[in-house]
């Protein structure tokens, strides 16, 4: 793989940037709408899903910054 921004890898730059779009849809529709909306789950899944791709790629650290930067 080719390096991406900031010297990440494609695959690590495109879950990075997944993990930034879903903290703005959580964001956005996270005390709009009921916790079963299904819109909401969907989003929670991803997100934790996404977390989990960026331990297992090696970006915990900035996975948990971008979240602390929230």
């Amino acid at each position: 793989m080719t390096g991406g921004p900031g010297g990440y890898d494609d695959l690590q730059a495109f879950f990075l940037m997944r993990l930034v779009r879903l903290i703005k849809l959580r964001d956005t529709y996270g005390g709009r709408l009921p916790e079963r909306d299904m819109r909401v789950k969907l989003i929670t899944a991803a997100f934790r899903s996404t977390l989990r791709d960026c331990e297992n790629l090696g970006v915990a650290a900035e996975a948990n910054a971008l979240l602390e930067s929230d």
